[in-house]
């Protein structure tokens, strides 16, 4: 993938395939791997951005979502631990809930949201983002459980 990417002259995605491979600890096998992984990582102008921000533990969020808004919130999740995202939301058919990569891969969507839950286990410690979008016609409380 690394290798599309270059090819591709799309230094967000190589950056983000070299950060996976050096998290892995992969290293090239031959002197061709090597000029290949030089050649990728001098192609990158600057290094990816440090990832911030507090992980994710026992939290929650609630509130009131206008009728067509949107909330997000990232956190960062750490790979290998499962996850539990859940809402509740009054009324109950009008929420929808998206869990999705840093590289935008849709990971959960439950639609609609309330008494739904968004169980997975992140292969990588990364940021995600957590969409919750009111799709009816009328102001909605929500309820949104981390764990």
């Amino acid at each position: 993938m690394a290798d599309v990417a270059f090819e591709n002259g799309d230094a967000k995605a190589l950056a983000n395939h070299l950060q996976s491979v050096d998290l892995a600890g992969a290293t090239p096998s031959d002197a061709n791997g090597e000029a290949k992984l030089n050649a990728w990582r001098s192609s990158i102008a600057a290094a990816p951005p440090a990832m911030r921000g507090r992980v994710l533990g026992p939290a929650y969020l609630s509130g009131i979502l206008a009728a067509g808004s949107r909330i997000n919130t990232e956190q960062v999740l750490l790979g290998g631990k499962a996850v539990s995202i859940a809402a509740g939301t009054a009324p109950r058919d009008t929420l929808r809930l998206r869990i999705v990569r840093g590289d935008g891969k849709i990971v959960c969507e439950k639609s609609p949201a309330h008494a739904r839950e968004c169980r997975f286990v992140p292969t990588y410690t990364q940021r995600f983002r957590i969409e919750l979008y009111n799709t009816g016609p009328e102001d909605a409380r929500y309820h949104l459980v981390f764990d």
